[in-house]
């Protein structure tokens, strides 16, 4: 997929960003007491964070906005988005506090099994950041776990009338507000599960006025229009899947492809995801694609 910008788009992401502790098991639920894991290690995790890894790693330019503490596990979830580049000026770390973590079991197929730890000690205002932040962007991603961050950027966003993807999957009163803030939806299945289906809450969403779509797993993604379906791969790791497809179709969007190109981006970008355990790159995924 060729770009439609001759410069790197610029995407803000804000919301959650976490050291993962990824292990791989022989079996889940463990049968005994005691179980062997065949391997162990840390990664990036959290919705806002991995997607500002995958813009950067397509094509585009991330920053992150979110809060972590001054810890061991912070600086090491600073270190990774840094090392694609990320900008993490703006992922603030408090002295004393407690940073998010999540430990994550891997099946032998795939499928993964999360448990968080969420931080503390953290304040949740963001009146820190500048009421400049978004001049120079051409999108904002958010997750729904920073409210006060996101709401300052979406204003900011608004603004300069900037495409605005929100990944649903946190049922709350805030979050459906965020909803309506945005200009793109893609929840997960467990939200349309709880909606009454895919295309329940798919009407939903585009009664509040937002292009919407469900994340279906190996099914593909559900739209108003059909279905972009899965590339066919095989299942190393599941880990992230939807956060990197977020990534990419906010990345697409950004750079002035319509919604159903950027979902098949967003598409095959996550089931590389998938294939090769880790955040894929831009050759990669358009080598998937044909391009």
């Amino acid at each position: 997929m060729k770009e439609h910008t001759t410069d790197p788009v610029h995407v803000l992401c804000v919301g959650m960003s976490c050291l993962d502790n990824r292990l791989l098991v022989d079996r889940f639920p463990p049968e005994h007491r005691r179980e062997r894991v065949p391997k162990r290690f840390d990664a990036l995790g959290g919705p806002a964070g991995v997607g500002a890894v995958t813009v950067a790693r397509l094509g585009g330019k991330a920053s992150f906005f979110g809060l972590r503490g001054d810890d061991a596990s912070g600086r090491q979830t600073s270190i990774f988005l840094e090392k694609d580049g990320v900008d993490t000026r703006g992922f603030r770390a408090f002295p004393g506090a407690i940073s998010t973590r999540c430990e994550v079991f891997i099946r032998p197929d795939g499928e993964r099994f999360l448990f968080l730890s969420w931080g503390a000690g953290m304040p949740l205002e963001a009146d820190w950041l500048s009421d400049t932040t978004a001049d120079n962007a051409q999108a904002l991603l958010i997750d729904g776990r920073w409210m006060e961050g996101s709401l300052r950027l979406v204003e900011q966003a608004h603004r300069r009338n900037l495409p605005i993807l929100l990944d649903f999957d946190i049922d709350t009163p805030d979050v459906w507000e965020l909803a309506k803030l945005s200009t793109h939806v893609i929840a997960d299945e467990d939200m349309a599960t709880a909606h009454g289906g895919v295309g329940s809450l798919i009407d939903k969403l585009e009664s509040i006025g937002v292009w919407s779509a469900v994340t279906l797993g190996g099914q593909g993604v559900a739209h108003s229009d059909g279905r972009v379906p899965a590339f066919p791969v095989p299942v190393l790791d599941s880990t992230g899947a939807g956060d990197v497809l977020h990534g990419a179709f906010v990345l697409a969007i950004a750079q002035g492809y319509d919604e159903l190109t950027a979902l098949r981006f967003g598409v095959a970008a996550g089931s590389l995801r998938c294939k090769l355990g880790r955040v894929p790159y831009l050759p990669e995924v358009e080598d998937l694609l044909g391009v």
